[in-house]
């Protein structure tokens, strides 16, 4: 029985690092979503977000330039490692509830 806890504690302390590796991540990408607004016949591309319970809106620049591909893409990456955090926080009190039988 003391392997299958040994098995458990190696496996917390991977999700634990993959947490912290996830978190890192997310912070270095751009927050909120894409906007996209039409003005004069032409889209622009905005990045919306919160800040103090009020929604900021940043130009980011016409539909198809580069910045906003960039920026896209950027968002799509935060909030794909998002989803990956919320499974490692899945699995993470998976295996915290099978360690609680070790005591």
């Amino acid at each position: 029985m003391a392997i299958i806890f040994d098995i458990l504690e190696e496996e917390k302390n991977r999700l634990l690092k993959l947490r912290d590796k996830y978190k890192i991540q997310i912070s270095k990408l751009p927050k909120g979503s894409i906007s996209r607004k039409k003005r004069w016949n032409r889209e622009y591309i905005y990045l919306a977000y919160r800040e103090d319970y009020k929604i900021k809106f940043d130009y980011i620049g016409p539909l198809n330039s580069e910045m906003a591909k960039k920026i896209s893409e950027k968002v799509e990456e935060r909030k794909e490692l998002e989803s990956k955090l919320r499974q490692v926080n899945k699995n993470l009190k998976e295996v915290e509830r099978g360690l609680r039988g070790q005591q």
